[in-house]
């Protein structure tokens, strides 16, 4: 079977190209240099730069004065101003520049006058204290309020988070996954939090769940993260061993994400002694991207025809590496195989049979092997097929040696020089050795492409012509030559003169000549030689062809349309 012809590998080879590997790069925040009047975090003054003690000095002294002014002039708890004084670096030294002391002037007291006339907005002290920069807290700020006793519940909830014992920065991002839980209605977030223990769960297991799921307390999550700790349970897992596998580190979990991969796993083997051994063995098949990765390599085997027992085998032997780099390895090396051709059923039987290893084989690219190994897609599909083991030798990092040769290359260039001697070139000649590079594949094939042209009925002397004039006419399969004959000669009617005369038609691309030429019947003469009308660019054809008649326009976008179907 065609390989483009197979829906099941139309389908794979979709699924692919669309497996990404994600790249993250760090990005700054920048500070928007003009005073708002709600905004001061991001004020940054022209002021002489001050020694390092000095600023030392000033940051302890804004401290200060910021902890007397949200605790004794604003009413703030203690620990709330506390943690806005002195965890919010930015905000204050923008507010000190802001006032552009001189060296010797009373920080404290400066900022203390300042505050009195300039109300600040505290929901930016607020989150920086959270840990938060001001690129993650923007778009958090209330554009109706500036004064944090102004949100009814966010103090509130936020003592909630205190007192369960879970710290300002891991507050910070439980408020950047999940901003509503601050708001949430007096008594809802304790209740939330309760629901957790009511599953028998300790408070210091309750709270690392909190923070590496926020979304956990939105919504009925807990629902979800108590059939993933069932189902653990069963088979021998306990939470202690779940509580040193979580990390905060990681991105939020997705607790039915991680239940589909462990029901997954757990339909796959035998019995629940077999999938305790698994889990405990690779943890990251649960718990990476919250098993994402784990069921996407299901869905690439399943794709490939393994079956239950092939599956089951493949996670048995699962490498040491991220579940990720495993699946962007096997997506890579399928792509390779696709790239130099070799057939849909024959990568099945090599990822059933290897996929154990090529998961942990990081390929190099394709150009690069094919360059580096000096050989063919045919002899390098026929080594692959002979030893797939081979693949291990060529992955990043190590070095690749050429094949021995075959001898096949100087036969096909023997054959190409014997084929240009019968074309009229001078055996050894300058010429011959440039003609030797213009065409393009192996000798035996140049002569056939010849013959073939021969036989659609141009005289061999033509062709010789055609051949001399447009090298890049035998470098086309006998197929795709004879579509293009047929077209011109057939379906638009011109004798095979017409080909003589413009060899070049038959080099331009096959829906190039339809979608150009099938325009003709509507230009009305304005089309001399076919070779114009193909040669030149769409914006030109577009203007001097298309639009001059009337009902151009509308012609060629329904043949655009109709080649398209095809």
């Amino acid at each position: 079977m065609s390989l483009m012809r197979n829906p099941r590998f139309i389908t794979l080879l979709k699924w692919v190209s669309q497996v990404s590997v994600e790249t993250q790069s760090g990005t700054g925040y920048h500070l928007r240099l003009t005073l708002k009047s709600r905004s001061f975090a991001t004020v940054v003054s022209s002021g002489e730069k001050l020694s390092v003690g000095t600023r030392i000095e000033n940051q302890r002294m804004a401290q200060v004065a910021m902890l007397d002014y949200f605790y004794i002039t604003r009413g703030l708890q203690f620990l709330v101003a506390e943690s806005m004084s002195k965890n919010a670096p930015l905000f204050n030294n923008n507010l000190v520049e802001k006032l552009n002391c001189d060296a010797d002037a009373d920080i404290a007291r400066s900022i203390t006058r300042f505050l009195r006339y300039h109300p600040i907005n505290e929901f930016e002290p607020f989150f920086e204290s959270l840990g938060m920069k001001p690129s993650e807290y923007s778009h958090l700020l209330p554009r109706d309020k500036m004064f944090l006793n102004e949100d009814a519940f966010l103090l509130e909830n936020y003592n909630t988070f205190w007192v369960y014992g879970i710290g300002l920065k891991q507050i910070g991002k439980i408020v950047k996954e999940a901003r509503e839980v601050l708001g949430y209605e007096t008594g809802v977030l304790a209740s939330k939090i309760q629901a957790f223990e009511n599953l028998g769960l300790t408070k210091t297991f309750v709270s690392k769940i909190i923070v590496c799921s926020p979304s956990i307390l939105i919504g009925n999550m807990n629902v979800e993260v108590a059939k993933v700790l069932e189902m653990l349970k069963s088979i021998g897992i306990g939470v202690d061993w779940v509580n040193e596998n979580l990390s905060e580190e990681e991105e939020s979990y997705d607790w039915s994400s991680m239940h589909r991969a462990l029901s997954l796993l757990r339909d796959l083997c035998f019995d629940e002694n077999e999938l305790c051994e698994l889990i405990k063995k690779h943890p990251r098949l649960v718990f990476e991207d919250s098993g994402v990765w784990t069921l996407s390599l299901a869905g690439f085997h399943a794709k490939l025809g393994s079956s239950r027992s092939e599956l089951c085998l493949f996670f048995q032997e699962f490498p040491e590496i991220q579940v990720k780099k495993c699946v962007l390895n096997l997506r890579h090396c399928f792509l390779f195989l696709n790239q130099i051709k070799m057939e849909y059923d024959e990568i099945g039987k090599i990822f059933r049979s290897h996929c154990h290893w090529l998961g942990a084989c990081p390929l190099k690219q394709t150009k690069t092997l094919l360059s580096k190994l000096s050989v063919g897609t045919s002899r390098l599909c026929q080594i692959i097929r002979e030893n797939p083991e081979e693949m291990r030798k060529w992955t990043m990092g190590l070095g690749v040696q050429p094949l021995p040769s075959t001898g096949e290359r100087e036969t096909s260039r023997l054959m190409k020089k014997q084929f240009l001697l019968n074309l009229g070139y001078e055996e050894n000649s300058k010429e011959m050795e440039r003609a030797v590079k213009k065409f393009h594949g192996r000798g035996s094939a140049l002569q056939q492409r010849f013959d073939f042209l021969v036989s659609l009925g141009l005289n061999e002397k033509d062709v010789r012509k055609m051949v001399n004039a447009f090298p890049q006419i035998l470098s086309q399969s006998s197929d795709l030559i004879e579509a293009k004959v047929n077209y011109v000669v057939k379906e638009l009617g011109y004798p095979l003169s017409t080909l003589v005369a413009f060899p070049s038609c038959l080099v331009f691309n096959l829906q190039r000549m339809k979608l150009r030429l099938g325009m003709i019947p509507y230009l009305k003469g304005q089309v001399k030689a076919l070779s114009s009308v193909l040669v030149c660019s769409d914006q030109h054809f577009v203007t001097h062809y298309v639009n001059r008649h009337p009902d151009g326009p509308k012609h060629w976008e329904d043949l655009k349309k109709q080649l398209l179907c095809e």
